[in-house]
């Protein structure tokens, strides 16, 4: 029995001398929301200079990507958002929400994956800017702002 136990406890050692060492084993390549630099976003409706009545609805493009839902970043994937009155976020800056305080704000949020949303504003003058954002909403790629007068 001594002498079974020791061959077996040599053939583990054996096969454990074999396998590969995952300390050596190359790290994946970490996301980086430059790695999708044809990425763009922009308004299919309204149109820069349009008058809509409120509430009225935003339809997005997306060019470059595929609109997913929030969560895990992955390259090739992203969601929108559309801010009123707040100009573009800077590639690799995290866009807040989503919240009722941020529409609040004027941060609309599309999260699901959607490419429109209906939004609710006060009458007047408003810039809207549409941009991608990746899983954990930080922005990235090529934005749109048009300008928009709500009755």
């Amino acid at each position: 029995m001594t002498r079974i136990t020791a061959l077996l406890a040599v053939l583990v050692l054996a096969l454990a001398a074999c396998a590969e060492d995952p300390a050596e084993e190359p790290a994946p390549d970490e996301y980086n929301v430059e790695d999708q630099p044809d990425a763009a976003a922009s308004f299919v409706s309204p149109s820069d200079g349009d008058t809509v009545s409120s509430p009225f609805t935003v339809e997005l493009a997306a060019d470059g990507v595929e609109l997913a839902p929030a969560g895990v970043p992955a390259v090739g994937e992203a969601h929108l958002h559309v801010t009123v009155d707040l100009g573009c976020y800077d590639s690799g800056e995290v866009i807040p929400g989503p919240s009722d305080e941020d529409e609040a704000e004027g941060r609309f949020h599309l999260g699901d994956g959607s490419d429109s949303r209906e939004i609710d504003l006060e009458p007047g003058t408003y810039e809207l800017c549409v941009q991608l954002a990746d899983g954990v909403h930080q922005a990235f790629g090529s934005t749109e702002t048009i300008t928009v007068t709500v009755e």
